[in-house]
């Protein structure tokens, strides 16, 4: 089991995939790096707007996903409006997704907690603290945190 950071606690992945839905390229590789360089065993899927992040739902389901970070402006279905597509869709609803916004609006803020996200996670500017908001948000939302159950259809 790999250990954070200077840390005494496990991170345990029990998922494979993080989505990241970032329209600046500059940004979304960035994050990779950090995502690669913290060894964190996840596979990143980059969307560079919501539609072609719906539209990979649509097509792929949800299946592995450990969670969503979100951007919120965007082109091409913004943030506000995947996170309504997102609690509309029974299948979706429950994909846990964390807004990493460099918007530290409390609107924002507020009006995303009413939409459904799950938490609210402010870019830091610095390296070395985006390294650890990274950290703390894989090993929580990838690792201790239980994800519900699909519902079972009687046959």
């Amino acid at each position: 089991m790999k250990m954070a950071l200077n840390s005494n606690l496990p991170i345990k992945s029990l998922c494979n995939t993080v989505v990241l839905v970032e329209d600046n390229k500059a940004e979304a590789d960035l994050t990779r790096i950090i995502y690669r360089e913290l060894s964190l065993p996840v596979e990143i899927v980059h969307f560079q707007n919501g539609e072609e992040f719906i539209t990979f739902l649509s097509e792929n389901g949800h299946d592995g996903i450990c969670y969503v970070l979100l951007d919120l402006n965007m082109p091409r279905l913004n943030g506000f409006e995947i996170l309504v597509t997102l609690a509309r869709n029974d299948k979706w609803k429950h994909l846990a997704v964390i807004i990493f916004s460099s918007s530290s609006n409390e609107k924002d803020i507020a009006k995303c907690y009413e939409l459904g996200a799950n938490a609210y996670v402010a870019k830091p500017l610095d390296l070395n603290e985006l390294d650890r908001s990274i950290l703390s948000i894989h090993g929580f939302w990838g690792g201790v945190n239980i994800k519900p159950m699909p519902a079972i259809t009687p046959v």
